[in-house]
């Protein structure tokens, strides 16, 4: 007996074997035992004949049924595999509407601005409690986007503060003196995108690429900047949906 698990080839030899020999003794079986009842024309050639043809039949029709339908499985199966491997990740995120899977302006975390409003130590404080990721969005009062500060980029200027004078006092530190250093200033400035309302997370990662510190993509009703949130994208929403 062949080792099916082992050897595929030899596995699918062994089933075009059976089914066509099985296929063929119930065929010459039929015959002879039709033969029979047709040469001996007696009750138990008949009896015979009325018992064992219809067992023939039904062992056969299994055996095929089992036969094709895998073979018809397989098939179907590299299909889908084939078509599955033809989707690619661009293709996914233009079958993606962005608000299907955008973080709605009422479940964002936010900090109002303008930048000299907003406390960085109170900011972080107020991002811990939410517990609602690592990034402040810097709306104005009427919810159109300013900047996206990242808490490794804010951490990061804290830190500086510390170690250009250890007696600094951080408390009184705002976004608008992350924006007196130009470095940080233009990460700032240019730390977000965004898009229109009816757009594709691939008008997204379009968007956020042409923007040079992007990571975060604002939806609003026209893709205009000096208009109100609806919604916000980030790098990971983009990339989780582009996994195929």
């Amino acid at each position: 007996m062949p080792d099916m698990n082992q050897d595929p080839l030899r596995e699918n030899s062994f089933r075009h074997w059976l089914a066509g020999g099985i296929t063929a003794v119930a065929i010459v079986g039929a015959v002879v035992l039709g033969a029979v009842a047709i040469l001996r024309p007696n009750t138990a050639a008949q009896t015979i004949l009325g018992t064992v043809l219809p067992v023939i039949g039904t062992w056969v029709g299994t055996v095929l049924a089992y036969y094709f339908s895998k073979e018809s499985l397989e098939a179907a199966t590299r299909s889908v595999s084939a078509i599955a491997r033809e989707v690619t990740p661009e293709e996914k995120l233009r079958s993606k509407p962005a608000q299907s899977v955008m973080i709605p302006r009422d479940q964002m975390f936010i900090v109002r601005g303008p930048a000299p409003q907003v406390n960085l130590l109170g900011a972080l404080k107020a991002l811990e409690d939410s517990k609602k990721g690592d990034r402040l969005p810097v709306l104005d009062a009427s919810d159109h986007p300013l900047y996206v500060a990242h808490r490794s980029t804010v951490d990061a200027f804290l830190v500086a503060k510390v170690r250009g004078a250890a007696a600094a006092d951080l408390s009184g530190l705002t976004l608008a003196d992350m924006l007196s250093d130009p470095d940080r200033k233009s990460m700032l400035e240019n730390s977000f995108a965004t898009i229109r309302q009816d757009a594709t997370l691939a008008d997204a990662k379009i968007a956020m690429d042409a923007v040079k510190y992007a990571q975060d993509v604002f939806v609003t009703k026209t893709g205009n900047q000096n208009e109100p949130v609806l919604g916000w994208i980030t790098n990971n929403i983009i990339e989780d949906n582009a996994r195929v």
